[in-house]
């Protein structure tokens, strides 16, 4: 709350000498007071009034200028929605992937029996197709 406007004591004193008593000045000064209070009242009241409009006219502003929070919430939810996509879709070809891998990885392991196989051969042909090692048969048997 507000102080009642008080008359500073110099005005006072002016206003008595000038009026030719303190009770006249005191009228007067009563009078003056209560308009200054009166026209301070109607000020603060009327900035109010100008602050409440200003305020909603930059909020209106505004409004059109930045992003509100439910605008902001909407798109960041799809963009949101967007990446679960995509996340999904990789998850996807992430298990694509590993299944041609085990896919490969099973070829890998059949031609390796088979290279296995393939030396154990060669080396039992080569060996046997070796004169030296035919000759030493021979004498053993």
């Amino acid at each position: 709350m507000e102080e009642p406007y008080t008359l500073p004591r110099e005005a006072f004193d002016v206003l008595a000498e000038s009026l030719g008593g303190k009770q006249k000045a005191e009228v007067v000064a009563k009078a003056m007071e209560s308009a200054i209070g009166s026209i301070q009242q109607r000020a603060n009241e009327e900035i109010l009034k100008q602050k409440q409009y200003l305020k909603t006219e930059l909020k209106d502003e505004l409004k059109y200028e930045l992003v509100t929070r439910e605008l902001f919430e909407e798109r960041f939810k799809g963009v949101e929605e967007r990446f679960k996509g995509i996340d999904e879709k990789f998850k996807a070809l992430e298990n694509t992937m590993l299944e041609r891998f085990k896919v490969v990885d099973e070829k890998f392991s059949s031609l390796h029996f088979k290279m296995n196989i393939f030396i154990a051969i060669a080396l039992i042909a080569l060996t046997f197709a070796n004169p030296t090692f035919v000759q030493l048969l021979e004498k053993i048997f």
